[in-house]
């Protein structure tokens, strides 16, 4: 069943890279195709890995070369879903946090190439969430509804003020309503493990970027990476880690 589920990660891999690359141009998704000539690709490399394993990793049409981004998500998507199986086996929370990690893992690659987070992806997802949260065990419908309330209200007043001091664009609107998803899939009060977790990621990244002058403090850094690994971890492992931290 591992083996299973790694397959079909591979190949929700390849769906969440077609909607990374669609749904900030606002085109209709469709078949893979070559950013550069347009044809269609060929249907042995609608998942790139193949590709790159057999050294064939170019549009036949044009020569173009498969952007690595392809074949790393699909392998990043296949160890993760084989992982959640492993971890959770047959449950209830299986296919949620299959449907978590994949709006994930759309909204890093949107926000590192296009420092975007679409409405398009973070709408549905909010609204799955919500109803997720009256069946997801372990937590309650007001948990999950305090926790999107907790998080998004903290993150709007933290885009408000840091808009108003650092000027547009220190905190941005798919942000907060990432925010809100992480704090609807976490729940109270584990949205508060999520909050501090991304705020510690964010702060210890941010200050190595600066260290290393590889960014500068008027460099824009992705705020929505630091928070989808404080919500991923949340979630994986949000009461070990609240064990750990009370009883140790």
């Amino acid at each position: 069943m591992v083996s299973l589920f790694a397959l079909l990660g591979l190949f929700a891999g390849a769906l969440v890279n077609r909607l990374g690359t669609d749904l900030p141009t606002r085109r209709r998704v469709a078949r893979p195709h070559c950013p550069y000539c347009g044809r269609d690709r060929p249907w042995w490399q609608w998942v790139s890995l193949p590709s790159y394993v057999i050294g064939r990793a170019k549009c036949p049409y044009c020569g173009a070369p498969i952007r690595l981004r392809y074949p790393l998500v699909e392998i990043g998507m296949a160890v993760a879903y084989a992982y959640l199986w492993a971890l959770l086996g047959v449950d209830v929370k299986l296919p949620l946090y299959l449907v978590y990690t994949t709006v994930y893992a759309i909204v890093l690659i949107t926000d590192f190439e296009r420092r975007l987070i679409l409405n398009a992806v973070m709408y549905p997802a909010i609204l799955f969430a919500f109803v997720a949260g009256f069946i997801t065990p372990e937590m309650t419908w007001w948990s999950a509804l305090a926790g999107g309330g907790i998080a998004f209200t903290f993150f709007l007043i933290v885009g408000v003020v840091g808009n108003a001091v650092f000027g547009s664009g220190a905190l941005g609107e798919g942000d907060i309503k990432l925010a809100l998803f992480v704090g609807l899939t976490t729940g109270f009060p584990l949205v508060i493990e999520a909050m501090m977790l991304t705020i510690i990621i964010g702060a210890a990244i941010s200050g190595l970027l600066l260290i290393t002058r590889l960014r500068s403090l008027r460099d824009y850094v992705p705020y929505g990476p630091f928070l989808v690994a404080g919500g991923l971890i949340t979630l994986l492992w949000g009461y070990a880690i609240a064990d750990w931290y009370v009883y140790r």
